[in-house]
C-alpha cells in the first residue's frame, strides 16, 4: 500500500523531504525567536556567588545576619568582564554602595528589618587631608525592599526612569548580598537589560525586520573581606599629618 501524497504547493505535488525544504525560513526564525523570549531571560554571569569565593554561611530561618565591616578593594571578584575586571567594571554593574576611594571602609548594619550599608574613605598617605575619611555616605534599603532568597539578601531589579524616552532597551539595576562562612561578605551586582531587539537579517550594515528578543540578566560579584564584626563604628584610618609633604 502507498501513502497518500503530500498536498500540492504550486502546479504539482511534492514528497515530505522537498516540501520541508521549502518551509519558508522567516516564518521558521520568527517562531525560534518567540521561543526564546518566552523562555526568560539570557543568563550571563551566575546569580549566586562564584565557588572560588567558598562556601555561604547558612541558618535554619531566613538570612544570616550581615552586619560588619568590609574593606574595599575586593579581595575576589568575578563576573561576565573576566576572572579579574577592573574597579571600573564592576562599579558599571552598580554596587549598592557609593564607591568614593581606592580604599574604603564598608559598614554594614541591620535593625528592624533595614539594611544599612555605610562607606568611607582610607588615607594612608600623610600629605594627604580629605574630609571623606570621617564623613559616611550612607544608602538604607527597608523590609519592602529586600527579601531573603536562598539565604542571600535580595534587592530585585528597581523600575528606574528610562534615559531613552523613545522607548528601546533599558536597563534596571539590582543586587545580593550574601555571608560567606569564613565571613566575608559577596556582593553580587545585577542588571537587567529589556525592551531589546532583534534583526531578523543584516547585511551590509543594513538590518531587515525586526523582533522582541530575550532580556539579558547580568551578573558581577565581589568579595570583600570582614574586618570588624560592625557592633561599633569602626576608627578613623587617616595617617595626614599637617605639614607633611611626603606620603
Amino acid at each position: 500500500m502507498t501513502s497518500a501524497p503530500w498536498p500540492a504547493l504550486h502546479d504539482g505535488s511534492c514528497t515530505a523531504h522537498r516540501c520541508a525544504g521549502r518551509t519558508p525560513w522567516r516564518a521558521v526564525l520568527a517562531l525560534s525567536c518567540l521561543v526564546l523570549a518566552a523562555c526568560g531571560p539570557e543568563l550571563q554571569g551566575s546569580p549566586t556567588p562564584p565557588k572560588g569565593f567558598g562556601p555561604l554561611q547558612s541558618t535554619w530561618f531566613g538570612c544570616p545576619s550581615l552586619q560588619g565591616v568590609y574593606a574595599w578593594p575586593p579581595v575576589e571578584e568575578s563576573g561576565v568582564h573576566g576572572n579579574r575586571p577592573s574597579n571600573r567594571r564592576i562599579r558599571e554593574g552598580g554596587l549598592p554602595f557609593y564607591v568614593n576611594g581606592p580604599e574604603m571602609q564598608i559598614w554594614v548594619q541591620q535593625a528592624g528589618g533595614a539594611t544599612t550599608l555605610r562607606t568611607r574613605t582610607v588615607n594612608r598617605a600623610r600629605n594627604v587631608r580629605s574630609p571623606l575619611t570621617r564623613q559616611w555616605s550612607l544608602v538604607t534599603y527597608g523590609r519592602a525592599q529586600a527579601h531573603c532568597t536562598s539565604g542571600m539578601l535580595d534587592v530585585a531589579a528597581t523600575n528606574v526612569p528610562s534615559d531613552n524616552p523613545g522607548g528601546g532597551a533599558r536597563v534596571l539595576p539590582g543586587f545580593r548580598l550574601a555571608l560567606l562562612k569564613d565571613g566575608a561578605l559577596a556582593v553580587g551586582t545585577r542588571t537587567l537589560s529589556t525592551g531589546n531587539k532583534g534583526s531578523y537579517f543584516s547585511w551590509g550594515g543594513q538590518s531587515y525586520g525586526s523582533y522582541d528578543a530575550p532580556d539579558v540578566e547580568t551578573w558581577s560579584w565581589s568579595k570583600l573581606a570582614r574586618i570588624a564584626q560592625g557592633d561599633q563604628e569602626p576608627a578613623v584610618v587617616d595617617a595626614y599629618v599637617p605639614g607633611a609633604t611626603a606620603p
